[in-house]
């Protein structure tokens, strides 16, 4: 890696890299650091597709735990519930897990290895990410081998699901990531159609925005604005998928407004030191600094400081 900072953004929103953050120990690897998550202390949870498939770090980039569980196949997202729970989806299983922060299994929603039917709308087939309504309650996006977003009690009752594949409102071509914004309004990348659809809480059609490219997770920050991983167009398009002409999109990170404004961003997948190959998740401290994993050639995780 390069000793000298990359500084990235455009706009207000400035950060730079950090140089060498999180050097592993001898024979750890990254391999597909395919989730992120920020607890309330700071901890960074990086899941990921190694040996050592959650590794916990602190902010300086030291490790400070990891699980090896049999119990993970194939990882995808990570998020920290609001009782400072963790929360895994496995798109190998076919499972959404709930963990204490240390690693012990609390709650597991689907039947390890029996996926539902593909496309038959009923949870899960390959589940991708998950998010909490302002009552604890849990939304689940679903997610390669579904076109839904299920919504649960937090005890793990199903309340609802809707979507469908397609390309109208309210239906999915890979619907990737999910989040819920302070009012409760329910965001969801449907990456294969490069937009963010927005529902209520019961999941009526808002709106939705564009000007994103393969976006594979979105994460509310406190200042109001929304941080967006991009894939891009490093892979082909998933079968199905709508067209799409602007083939020379990279992969990325966008900070976008809650109506899809943009307000900074980078990306020219390079694959150097604060630029990215594969997006796919992003987690935020307290200090504003985001931690960006990448799947792909770019299987890493990278932090950002705000400026």
């Amino acid at each position: 890696m390069s000793n000298k900072p990359l500084r990235v953004s455009y706009g207000e929103y400035v950060y730079e890299n950090v140089p060498g953050w999180a050097p592993l120990p001898d024979g750890w690897e990254w391999n597909h650091v395919v989730g992120v998550a920020v607890d309330s202390k700071d901890n960074i949870f990086a899941y990921n597709r190694s040996n050592h498939p959650m590794m916990v770090l602190n902010k300086n980039g030291e490790i400070i735990d990891s699980w090896a569980s049999e119990n993970f196949s194939s990882a995808h997202h990570v998020e920290i519930g609001p009782d400072n729970s963790v929360w895994t989806t496995d798109v190998g299983n076919h499972t959404v897990r709930k963990w204490t922060i240390d690693g012990h299994l609390l709650l597991t929603l689907g039947t390890p290895d029996q996926p539902a039917p593909e496309q038959s709308g009923e949870p899960f087939n390959r589940p991708t990410d998950i998010a909490f309504g302002l009552d604890g309650s849990l939304y689940i996006s679903d997610g390669y081998g579904n076109s839904r977003i299920h919504h649960f009690t937090p005890e793990g009752k199903l309340i609802r699901s809707w979507g469908e594949r397609g390309k109208g409102p309210g239906q999915f071509m890979v619907p990737h990531g999910v989040a819920v914004d302070p009012t409760g309004l329910v965001y969801v990348c449907d990456r294969e159609n490069s937009r963010i659809q927005i529902f209520t809480s019961d999941g009526q059609y808002v709106s939705q925005w564009r000007g994103v490219h393969r976006p594979n997770q979105i994460v509310p920050s406190s200042d109001g604005t929304m941080i967006v991983a991009e894939l891009g167009y490093k892979i082909g398009l998933m079968d199905g998928a709508p067209e799409i002409n602007e083939i020379s999109h990279n992969s990325g990170v966008k900070i976008m407004t809650k109506t899809g404004q943009w307000l900074g961003g980078w990306g020219a997948s390079t694959g150097i030191d604060g630029d990215f190959l594969a997006a796919h998740a992003v987690g935020i401290d307290s200090d504003g600094s985001l931690y960006v994993g990448e799947t792909l050639d770019g299987a890493r995780l990278q932090k950002f400081v705000r400026i």
